[in-house]
């Protein structure tokens, strides 16, 4: 990603997030609190894949690794922003436009084929479409 991009997003509030070993999440992709088979402290991210309550934008990049028993395998903490005007990865064949209310698709991005989701009650909305190095993202206000 180009620095630009990062130029644009403005973090209001972030919480901090488990990402299991057996999970890849993507940065920029809108997550979800996994609370199955039981809540953890803190909350375990899962990609956000369809309508519904999200939780916000995961800001680092988890792949996938071989859960090993060790310590380090409870290491895996994420940020996760849930306020502010938020960079959010698009599907770049179904931008968003300016105003509309965020929709997800089954990959965590913002598309305008996706399914409608809120936060914390409320309806985050799409302010600007951003395509930077061939990188299609939109910013969103989250209240």
């Amino acid at each position: 990603m180009a620095t630009p991009v990062y130029g644009k997003q403005f973090i209001r509030f972030a919480e901090t997030a488990f990402v299991p070993c057996d999970v890849a999440i993507d940065q920029f992709l809108l997550v979800t609190v996994n609370n199955a088979p039981a809540a953890t402290d803190p909350p375990t991210a899962a990609l956000a894949v369809g309508a519904g309550e999200v939780w916000g934008v995961m800001q680092q990049r988890f792949n996938l690794c071989e859960p090993c028993n060790f310590a380090t395998d409870r290491l895996r903490l994420g940020t996760v922003a849930t306020s502010g005007l938020l960079l959010v990865a698009a599907d770049a064949a179904n931008l968003q436009a300016q105003n509309d209310a965020l929709l997800v698709d089954g990959q965590g991005r913002s598309s305008s084929a996706g399914a409608a989701v809120t936060v914390d009650a409320t309806t985050p909305i799409v302010r600007q479409q951003v395509v930077v190095g061939g990188v299609a993202m939109v910013l969103v206000s989250f209240n």
